[in-house]
């Protein structure tokens, strides 16, 4: 054997040396290996080439090398059972990094041939290929897919070391594992395996080696130079980015801010309907600057019918107290009201509003702004819709640097998460006749008392309006609710006792406690007494393994007493599933039942048929490649079900390196998409949604709960969706009718899925794929035009971006 180097370049964290062999028996295979002084052994592979366009001697192949921190290696190519067939040489790393600069500019087109050659041999040995990386705090996620000539017996392991070799520990974590048809040939197949890595965050290079340790001739290493996984990072980053901490967002509100022009139109405009809007500030020490600076935000409203109400509970105060009377002195439409002492910001507030004459009194905090078409707004709104009894807008935060950030681009009005918390807060108005009608906030809801009153207010309002503009400021300042919630202790007793008072006022039997963040609010619906029977339907094929697990969850960890299993066989043609059938009939006959769907697969058909061999008052859709987490699920979900008002519930789903596989269903972009989708668990996303029980269009049927009144009243699944998105189509028809879809975060599940599906390949699945997207678009293009009403309009409808709440 004679090795003659043909030229070398550096890229993507490798060395790629160019190399003529002469001389060698072309029957056998060609091998490399390299170690360090030490004995260490380097990875390294080597690949033939069929271009020798040189027209030299000899075949050409290519050596990779991972770039180290090391001065030089030695390495060998040989062929087994050949003593004579091997040769040494050494790389030099230094001259390896000159060499290949020199070659970039004298001799493009070797670097353009032997660079990334190792990328292009997924049918001689394993490939990784990076995708995505999620930053998680000292970590990150790295996700990517391996690809490599299929063989049953294949055992996947995978190591990793940095530039030194020092080996890095992780624990790889595969999530799927499947046999695809190759592009050359229907009859060579390979296996693709996806696979997530938890990586240090630093900023090392990183070496990945792959080993099948049944077949070791398809052995390979690949590099993540820091420089690729930075990129990595920005990208992911870039995706997931939500409003709340875009960097871009004073550039955004600047063009989306009311301009002068259209300030001057809004003064000329004329409504047939004028209210008038009272304006209660409670005052407390409030700040000379603040003070004229929340004064002129108001004075500059383009709709000037209203009235300020300024209640100074800080009498004590001269320059508070002269700056009061200046300011009502000064303009007709400003009331004065001095306290004789702080009574707390309940009975300040209530003492504005027994002085107000306005028909719709607003709530404004005395160190805030608000933007001066948010009247006019109102006005307009309150024109539109003339029922509207309960307005509020989005709103951002006005840092101590003056700089606008974290706007809040709120839904339309959602129950359930004013509950979980006071989403609404500004810019709170309520019409005077319905105000008169309430008990109003005492001293016991002081740091709550807007939630209280909002929660009051919506249970007799006749319609909620939602402006989804940001108009409201809310200023950052030390002693501010924005800027802690150690501020305020007292607020979140404040809050679980307005939480509490309103469920039972509207005759909700639950119980509320802390929920894991500041001012949010954990219920606890009561199960209904007679532990009503509930169904889980599982549609299933083969994959008994898989099953297997799903059901070991259930029936280990299920605290619910009345809950029967209905497995819906569909299609499986291996005996080893019929003899697992078997054996759970005859050990859990009281739990599992096995019906069989023998025609071809149409999961909607398959949910329908299922439900009528269920006997229970509730069904529960579940997928059979989930697994439990939550022992208490059936009790949390019944639990919600049951009231009147709710029509179906769904959960978070996590994948099986715990990030985010669903935290609801938001129906934009093409069709619909899974909110928080490969957020890391434990960070919840745009304003901890992801982590809030709340209302929204549609939840995900790989584990959803509904009423069989429901299911039935609404004629089921639609058959004519036989693949996708005909759970989401099942939500929209329980919308329709009048009931909620609630998604909560107290029930988690893991779901088995793969990260990615790609798209359809056969022309077949491409054409139902693009009929079932046209029948949503049709059936429901309502949501298309106007907008999911839980996702505000100032939100991307843009893949994937929707899915993050990103502007």
């Amino acid at each position: 054997m004679k090795i003659s180097p043909m030229g070398v370049c550096r890229g993507d964290g490798k060395v790629y040396i160019r190399v003529s062999i002469r001389e060698y028996d072309i029957n056998m295979p060609v091998l490399i290996e390299s170690h360090t002084a030490g004995g260490k052994a380097i990875p390294c592979d080597i690949y033939r080439s069929l271009d020798n366009s040189d027209q030299i001697s000899g075949d050409i192949f290519v050596a990779v090398f991972p770039i180290l921190k090391l001065n030089k290696i030695t390495y060998t190519i040989f062929q087994d059972a050949m003593p004579t067939n091997k040769v040494s040489c050494t790389l030099d790393f230094f001259w390896a990094k000159w060499l290949s600069r020199l070659n970039y500019r004298m001799r493009p087109s070797l670097c353009e041939d032997i660079r990334g050659f190792d990328k292009i041999s997924t049918y001689v040995n394993a490939n990784f290929e990076f995708w995505e990386c999620i930053a998680d705090g000292s970590e990150c996620i790295l996700r990517g897919l391996i690809t490599l000539p299929y063989c049953d017996n294949s055992d996947i392991s995978i190591l990793c070391t940095d530039a030194q070799l020092k080996q890095i520990s992780i624990n790889p974590v595969f999530i799927s594992n499947t046999k695809v048809e190759s592009k050359v040939s229907s009859d060579v197949f390979l296996r693709e395996i996806q696979v997530s890595i938890r990586i240090p965050s630093d900023d090392r290079n990183l070496i990945f080696i792959l080993q099948d340790n049944n077949n070791p001739q398809f052995n390979s290493f690949n590099t993540l130079p820091r420089r690729t996984k930075a990129h990595l990072l920005n990208e992911t980053g870039r995706a997931m980015l939500n409003a709340q901490i875009d960097p871009q967002y004073p550039a955004w509100f600047a063009a989306h801010k009311a301009s002068i022009d259209v300030l001057s139109k809004q003064v000329e405009t004329y409504f047939e309907n004028r209210p008038r809007f009272s304006i209660i500030v409670p005052l407390y020490k409030t700040p000379k600057e603040f003070f004229l600076e929340m004064l002129g935000s108001v004075r500059e409203q383009s709709y000037g019918k209203w009235e300020l109400v300024l209640v100074n509970a800080s009498p004590d105060d001269a320059a508070l107290s002269d700056l009061v009377q200046q300011a009502s002195d000064s303009d007709k439409r400003i009331k004065a009201l001095t306290l004789k002492s702080n009574l707390g910001i309940a009975e300040n507030t209530n003492a504005g509003i027994s002085i107000a004459t306005g028909d719709f009194i607003a709530f404004f905090d005395h160190d805030d702004l608000i933007e001066p078409d948010l009247l006019f707004e109102y006005a307009k709104a309150i024109n539109e819709h003339p029922h509207t009894d309960l307005l509020y807008c989005d709103e951002d935060k006005l840092m101590p640097d003056g700089e606008l950030a974290q706007p809040f681009f709120k839904p339309d009005f959602n129950i359930d998460l004013l509950r979980n918390n006071n989403y609404i807060c500004h810019m709170l108005t309520i019409r005077r006749t319905l105000l008169n009608q309430l008990e109003l906030s005492t001293s016991e809801y002081d740091g709550a008392q807007d939630h209280n009153l909002t929660l009051l207010a919506s249970e007799k309002a006749r319609h909620v309006h939602h402006v989804p503009r940001v108009l409201y400021h809310w200023r950052i300042s030390e002693t501010s609710t924005a800027s802690s919630a150690d501020n305020k202790p007292y607020a979140t007793k404040a809050g679980i006792k307005a939480v509490q008072a309103h469920l039972n006022r509207v005759g909700i039997n639950a119980t509320v406690c802390e929920s894991r963040r500041p001012f949010t609010y954990k219920i606890t619906y009561r199960v209904p007494e007679k532990h009503p029977l509930v169904s889980i339907i599982i549609p299933t094929k083969d994959l008994i393994d898989v099953l297997d697990n799903c059901l070991n969850s259930i029936l280990e960890k299920t605290t619910y007493p009345n809950y029967e299993i209905i497995l819906v066989e569909n299609n499986s043609t291996e005996s080893k599933t019929f003899e697992y059938y078997a054996a759970l009939e005859s050990n859990h006959s009281d739990k599992i039942t096995i019906v069989t769907w023998p025609h071809e697969f149409n999961f909607s058909k398959i949910i329908n048929f299922g439900a009528r061999a269920a006997k229970g008052e509730y069904l529960l859709l579940l997928n059979n490649d989930t697994e439990l987490i939550t022992p208490n699920w059936i009790e949390r979900m019944i639990g919600i079900c049951a009231r009147q008002d709710v029509g179906a519930v769904g959960v978070r789903l996590y994948y099986r390196d715990d990030t985010i596989q669903h935290a609801g269903v938001c129906v934009t972009g093409g069709v619909a998409g899974h909110l928080g989708k490969n957020l890391p668990r434990g960070q919840w996303g745009y304003f901890a949604l992801a982590d809030a029980e709340q209302d929204l269009s549609a939840v995900t049927a790989a584990c959803l709960m509904t009423k069989r009144s429901v299911f039935e009243s609404v004629n089921g699944f639609t058959e004519e969706l036989a693949v996708a998105f005909n759970d989401i189509d099942y939500c929209l028809k329980v919308r329709e009718s009048g009931k909620l879809i609630v998604y909560t975060p107290e029930v988690e599940l893991y779901h088995y899925e793969s990260i990615s599906r790609g798209f359809e390949t056969s022309v077949e699945k491409r054409i139902r794929f693009h009929r079932e997207t046209s029948y949503m678009n049709y059936r429901w293009a309502e949501y298309y035009v106007k907008g999911d009403p839980y996702i505000n309009v100032n939100i991307t409808t843009n893949e994937p971006f929707n899915c993050y709440y990103h502007l």
